[in-house]
Parts: structure tokens; sequence; C-alpha cells
């Protein structure tokens, strides 16, 4: 899995790709986890190009929307791949999260 993100004051965006398995549900946890350290309360997670997402990583989406909730901010979930959305639905978990098309609609969402 590759993770990349931006810094916007409060808010930050992290991109991933590839498979959300395993060591890249810690490798996005530990990213997230620097975001939330440096300042940002927000998440918009670009999930686009994730083709994969394994129980780790949905353990790693519910702990993401926790901390976001904690810090007073919240978590924007972009464009998940059919196997994700397959993935949060069979588990119930799909309800949990809130979805946008594009990352604009995330930021705009969360100025709202």
């Amino acid at each position: 899995m590759k993770i990349s993100w931006e810094d916007h004051g409060s808010v930050a965006l992290v991109i991933a790709s590839g498979e959300c398995t395993g060591d890249g549900a810690d490798t996005m946890r530990r990213s997230v986890s620097e975001r939330l350290a440096h300042g940002a309360k927000s998440i918009i997670l670009d999930f686009a190009n994730v083709t994969l997402a394994d129980s780790a990583a949905l353990e790693c989406l519910l702990w993401i929307g926790d901390e976001t909730v904690r810090l007073g901010g919240a978590l924007r979930v972009v464009a998940p791949q059919h196997a994700v959305r397959e993935a949060l639905r069979l588990t119930r978990l799909e309800p949990q999260f809130v979805y946008a098309d594009t990352v604009e609609l995330a930021a705009r969402s969360l100025r709202s």
C-alpha cells in the first residue's frame, strides 16, 4: 500500500492506493496518527485507488473515525472502490462512515 498526504490546517488529506491489508493498514494508522499529532482534527481519506480492504483496514477506518470525533473533527471517505464498499456492507460498517465522490466534495462537507 502506498500512502501520501497533504496537510491543510485542521484537515489532512490522506491518499491511499493499492491493497489495504495488514501492514498497509498499520502504515495508514501511523500516517493518520502523525497527521493528528501535528494538529489535524479531520481526515479526508482518498480511497479511490484502494483495491482491497481486509479486517485490519476496516478496524483502522473505525479507529480513524473514533479519533477524529474525539478531537472534535470528522472523517470523510472518498470514492471507495466496489471491493471496499462491499467489505463495509458485508460487515455492516458502511453506515458508520460519511462518503464523498471527490476530495473537493469531502472538503466542502467539512466546512459546512
